[in-house]
């Protein structure tokens, strides 16, 4: 087929210039136009995979909610498909059951919804089993929702309830905002309405309070009272039997025994206030709040979600009366905008880069013809991440990064040929031309191969797939985008801006191998002398490349390993568990002692502290720990990271000498899966003493190593139980029974809602209970009296032996067996992968002296870490047989795909050399780095193979065509991996990205110079290739 005849894309741009022009400037305006509708996040939004069960049965105790209600819903819940494991923990009347489906569930945010539909079948199916008098259970599968805003509502001079009115207004204008998919309160104070009576008083008056509990029900019951019906109509009867002021109810009127009537005031004290003792409360710089939570729509832009609600809540604010203050305490969207800004810098600045390396190199016509590809292949990808509904992260940005080194790959091959070609005598159409037909297939192989590199991380069913899974999108878009800006624009601008000043037209013309001078000077002879030389001497050369191999091997294991790497956000958390048993009132004076702390710090701008709960979920990445009464969460955003340390060593330091007695985990949020430990051994079994022995063991295990600290288990401390043994007999014959009696003990010592004030749009509880000297008073429960059926009432002493005792505070569950998990924090920057290895040996030995029944696994973090690797090593033939294909259908022989698979390890030898030079850790980021490096070097090798084979075909010896192949491909292989070097020196300093960075730019170096080395030594030695 004649180059007329053959399809050159080249050609056609060059003949239809004003198409291609039109096309470009429409890419342009396009590309620009899409960037700024583009959505906008730290990090792509992955499926939180966890629903939780909540059930409750009032009065039991931890063991009997373990055996007689967690145990059976746990074994129905091992039944949901994709389970990956059901972990609980039962305390005193209530369970928490945590159940986390398989990572690498395929289409998760999709499915999720699937599996909480299996979960309530299973738990619908289970609940005729569970005893009477369980409540629930109630499951929550918006674990994972991201509330992407967060506003507290405090005030010195306004109510807890005037707050919650106020925030109720805020929450009802924004929920009518398109972009908002629900806005809820938090912290919200339930409002109660207390009746407290004395129990000695009651006594002397003959009155039972179940009865004053019957007496405020019955008066306040929504009930028909009938109707009149009339000749013509009916009339409705209205009793004013309900109440509707607070002084209704001190007006309760109550008989006595006597028949005389006395009114509720008269032997009660009746108050409003607020859920006593408080169960969760959030505060803001040390002041109690209300937070309102707002969830984006699907579909929607952080951005848009930001304008909106800001504009709303600015509106709403405008309304409130003065002494009510609204502060904006997390903001994603401003966040994520300045990350992404800072990293839109980083992006231009290499963009800069490698502008200059392409002028500094090219010269300026060069230069620019190769620059320009930038801006139209930079637009094609935003057009393509806006169809496709790609949004501006970390990733995505991180990805044009990396790719604008091989971005002007292609396009620097195309014009360094064409300026040969020039050179040599060739009419600028014919060089222009030409440029297509010798590069144009080899360049869409190495293209296509490159991304390939990064095909792993895109099919994998695991969470990398959502967090990175568009790492390959957008760098396989800007890679073929730019292949086609280089075969249609690259030809074009060449033809029309390159002008070179040539020697012996005539004679160089016809010439099938480049000759030029450029190729003579003192460099380029040095060069190929070198070369010369390593093929000559091919065993010596390779068997240095092998013995460095060899090293790089035994290097690796002893690089650090780790999952995910830090984060640059500038929080500073600290988890605070109080001793099992502790009172609200304790914990909220301890806090309020580090928030005066706090108070003194110049470094900060603001904190949060949630006392009895943990905050909501404001990153991806945030572990959320359930609702725990003895446990609180402190949030103190930085001014910087410098502050953030700082901050750190300061609560580390303050907990262990003012708070010795509560346990503490003061950390940073990191990328990726949240976890709350970095080291955790998780141990099954049945019996509870013997996990607690074994334990024991592995806790002594982790501390003899100097890297672990804080170390402990999951067990709590056994809880102070007040253990009332009735005499049976005595309280049968005194006219009551043990239901009543622990009916009556509810009442006066926790009291018992027995009915609703309707104020408004609220339901107000009406609270009867003891008086609080009464209940606070641990001594007067022996004098508590309780009253009998025959109307009389004794001390509880009298019916009952009463006692103190332990229980225990918390039993935990692992997917049906009884179990304990063993976990310790490390020194600053030690790596969890490098202490479970160095524990190995010792776990090992521990394992083997268990019983049957017991196991003792890793668990956590570097677990679901392995998990991934694993999936990833199931998605890596699927990469090589792309790979395979690609080069065979390129090079169409099997000896010729052998040895440019030879060369993929060169780039191994860079990596481990930095990795453990600069001790540096190979985390799950790095490790897409040299894959994405296995690409390029396969890509230079493509390139230098197709070189060689043409020079062959022209009719060089095979010595010679090697040799000068080598000569003639160094420069655009070198130069496209400076710019791609020098393009990932802004990423270096980034937290996420350094790694990967760092682990290109040592790998591409060594691997660049090992691949124009050893690889025409490797084809000289494969192919026998004689010296000349």
């Amino acid at each position: 087929m004649s180059d007329k005849e053959r399809i050159n894309l080249a050609r056609w741009g060059i003949k239809h210039s004003q198409v291609l022009i039109y096309f470009m400037v429409v890419i342009l305006v396009a590309g620009t136009f899409a960037f700024f509708k583009l959505g906008q996040r730290d990090l792509s939004v992955f499926a939180i995979k966890t629903i939780v069960v909540n059930v409750k049965w009032p009065g039991a105790s931890a063991e009997e909610m373990s055996q007689f209600v967690t145990d059976p819903i746990e074994t129905k819940l091992l039944e949901v498909p994709w389970l990956r494991e059901v972990s609980s923990f039962s305390k005193p009347g209530e369970a928490w059951l945590i159940v986390n489906i398989e990572d690498f569930m395929p289409n998760a945010a999709i499915e999720m919804k699937d599996r909480a539909y299996d979960i309530r079948k299973k738990i619908n199916d289970i609940q005729h089993r569970l005893p009477e008098g369980v409540q629930g259970p109630f499951i929550n599968d918006e674990f994972g929702d991201i509330f992407s805003m967060v506003y507290s509502f405090n005030s010195d001079d306004y109510s807890f309830a005037d707050l919650k009115d106020y925030a109720e207004k805020a929450r009802n204008a924004l929920v009518r905002i398109e972009s908002v998919e629900k806005a809820i309160l938090y912290s919200v104070q339930n409002e109660k309405i207390f009746v407290e009576m004395d129990d000695k008083r009651m006594s002397a008056l003959g009155l039972d309070p179940l009865q004053i509990g019957m007496l405020l029900q019955q008066h306040n019951k929504v009930q028909t009272s009938g109707r009149i019906e009339g000749k013509q109509s009916y009339y409705r009867l209205s009793l004013n039997d309900r109440f509707q002021s607070i002084d209704d109810i001190k007006k309760l009127p109550i008989k006595l025994q006597d028949n005389s009537v006395i009114y509720l005031e008269n032997i009660a004290t009746i108050s409003r206030g607020y859920d006593d003792p408080p169960v969760f409360r959030m505060r803001v710089n040390g002041n109690p709040s209300i937070g309102l939570g707002i969830t984006m729509r699907k579909g929607y832009q952080l951005l848009t979600l930001s304008d909106e609600v800001k504009a709303t809540m600015a509106e709403f604010t405008e309304q409130l009366p003065a002494g009510v203050e609204v502060v904006l305490v997390s903001d994603q969207p401003k966040s994520v905008q300045a990350q992404i800004n800072r990293f839109l810098l980083k992006l231009l600045i290499a963009v800069f880069i490698v502008l200059v390396v392409c002028y500094f190199s090219l010269g300026f016509r060069t230069g620019f013809i190769v620059a320009l590809a930038i801006p139209v292949v930079l637009g094609l990808v935003f057009v393509m991440m806006s169809i496709l509904g790609i949004p501006l992260t970390r990733t995505s940005l991180g990805a044009l990064v990396i790719a604008l080194g091989l971005l002007v790959d292609d396009a620097m091959i195309v014009v360094e040929l064409v300026h040969v070609k020039l050179e040599q005598g060739w009419d600028r159409l014919k060089a222009a031309t030409y440029a297509y037909t010798a590069t144009s297939k080899p360049m869409l192989s190495g293209t296509l191969i490159a991304a390939v590199g990064f095909l792993p991380v895109y099919i994998v069913d695991a969470a990398p797939n959502e967090i990175l899974g568009n790492l390959f999108v957008v760098i396989g878009v800007a890679l073929i985008a730019s292949w086609i800006v280089a075969v249609l624009l690259t030809p074009y601008l060449s033809f029309k801006l390159l002008k070179v000043e040539h020697q012996g037209k005539q004679h160089i013309q016809t010439a099938n191998v480049d000759n030029s001078a450029m190729y003579q000077s003192g460099f380029y002879n040095r060069f190929r002398r070198l070369i010369a030389w390593c093929m000559c001497h091919n065993k010596t050369v390779l068997g240095v490349t092998a013995l460095s191999f060899v090293l790089t091997i035994f290097g690796m294991q002893h690089v650090k390993m780790e999952f995910f790497p830090g984060n640059d956000r500038p929080e500073a958390l600290v988890d605070v568990w109080f001793p099992e048993g502790t009172s609200y009132h304790q914990m909220e004076r301890q806090i309020a002692d580090v928030e005066r702390l706090l108070d003194a710090q110049d470094n900060i701008e603001n904190y949060l502290t949630y006392i009895g709960g943990d905050s909501l979920r404001v990153q991806n990445d945030m572990y959320i720990e359930q609702p725990n009464a003895n446990y609180s969460k402190i949030i103190v955003i930085a001014k910087n990271l410098e502050a953030r340390a700082q901050i750190k060593t300061l609560l580390s330091d303050y907990f262990a000498t003012h708070q010795p007695n509560v346990r503490t985990r003061v950390y940073n949020l990191v990328y990726g899966l949240p976890f709350n430990y970095p080291v955790q051994y998780l141990i099954t079994g049945n019996d509870a003493e013997k996990l607690a022995d074994i334990s024991e063991q592995l806790k002594d295990i982790l501390r003899n190593n100097p890297q672990t600290r804080d170390v402990h288990d999951n067990r709590r401390e056994k809880r102070v139980v007040v253990d009332i043994k009735l005499d049976l007999p005595r309280v049968a014959a005194s006219g009551t029974d043990p239901a009543q009696l622990s009916k009556t003990l509810g009442v006066m010592l926790n009291g018992l809602p027995v009915t609703q004030y309707r104020e408004g749009n609220d339901h107000i509880d009406v609270v009867l209970r003891n008086e609080s000297e009464n209940r606070y008073n641990l001594d007067r429960i022996n004098y508590l009296q309780v009253p009998l059926g025959n109307g009389t009432t004794v001390a509880l002493s009298e019916l009952a032996d009463i006692s103190l005792k332990f229980e225990e505070g918390v039993i935990w569950r692992y997917n049906g067996y009884r179990s304990v998990i063993v976990q310790s924090l490390l020194e600053e920057g030690v790596l969890n992968f490098d202490v479970v290895k160095a524990l190995k040996p010792q776990i090992d030995e521990l394992r083997d002296s268990l019983p049957s029944g017991y196991r003792v696994e890793v668990f956590g973090e570097v677990d679901i870490s392995r998990e991934v690797d694993t999936q990833l090593a199931k998605t890596m033939p699927f990469m090589l047989i792309a790979i395979l294909t690609l080069l065979m259908f390129e090079l169409n022989s099997i000896k010729k795909m052998f040895l440019v698979l030879m060369t993929v390890p060169l780039g191994l030898i860079g990596v481990v050399f930095i990795l453990l030079v600069l001790d540096l850790s190979f985390g799950l980021v790095a490790r897409l780095g040299l894959l994405a490096l296995v690409g390029i070097i396969i890509r230079n090798s493509i390139i230098l193979m197709d070189q060689i084979d043409q020079d062959l075909a022209a009719g060089s010896s095979p010595w010679n065509a090697v040799l000068e192949s080598t000569v003639r491909r160094a420069r655009p292989i070198i130069l496209t991996a400076v710019a791609a070097i020098f393009a990932m020196i802004p990423l270096i300093t980034d937290y996420f990205w350094g790694p990967m960075a760092i682990t290109m730019m040592s790998g591409l170096l060594v691997a660049t110079l090992l691949t124009l080395l050893v690889f025409p030594t490797m084809y000289v030695a494969f192919f026998k290739v004689k010296s000349q």
